[in-house]
């Protein structure tokens, strides 16, 4: 067994290519950490300066001049109580109720009504017309509605 050699190693292609891209970008890698590094500590740096500064009191003095007026204690007498005004004396109007030209065998509190009054239906078919009107006008535009207002004439020059 002294007489025999190890096999030779064999190539490895794969380990070959990872070996030779990891040294190319060998350089990139560490500009990049670098770089990640910096922006890390600026953040640090920002954060204590916004954390450890002073809060900001702002203080205004103001002079407000503010009007007192003291009352002297005056002797009130009693005012004389008013005479009652004179009443002027009127009349109420008396309306003549109106009389009916003809008559009729209603009485007047059955022409009274509490219902509620609604506006007439619209006509059949109105609703499916403004459907297919509308479904004209997203298809085709605008132009496809009728037109009823005025002509206006072209602006003078």
């Amino acid at each position: 067994m002294s007489k025999l050699e190890p096999a030779p190693h064999g190539f490895e292609w794969n380990a070959l290519m990872f070996a030779a891209g990891r040294a190319s970008k060998a350089r990139t890698i560490v500009t990049w950490q670098v770089a990640a590094a910096v922006c890390a500590l600026v953040a640090i740096a920002f954060a204590c300066a916004y954390f450890a500064r002073p809060p900001a009191v702002v203080e205004r003095e103001r002079v407000i001049y503010v009007d007192r007026v003291v009352e002297k204690p005056v002797d009130v007498q009693p005012a004389p109580l008013p005479l009652p005004l004179p009443k002027p004396e009127v009349k109420p109007e008396v309306k003549p109720e109106p009389k009916p030209q003809s008559p009729s065998p209603v009485s007047p509190q059955a022409t009274t009504s509490t219902s509620w009054v609604f506006e007439p239906s619209p006509e059949r078919g109105a609703g499916a017309r403004w459907l297919n009107l509308r479904n004209e006008v997203l298809t085709v535009g605008l132009s496809v509605l009728p037109d009823h207002g005025q002509k206006m004439p072209p602006p003078e020059k």
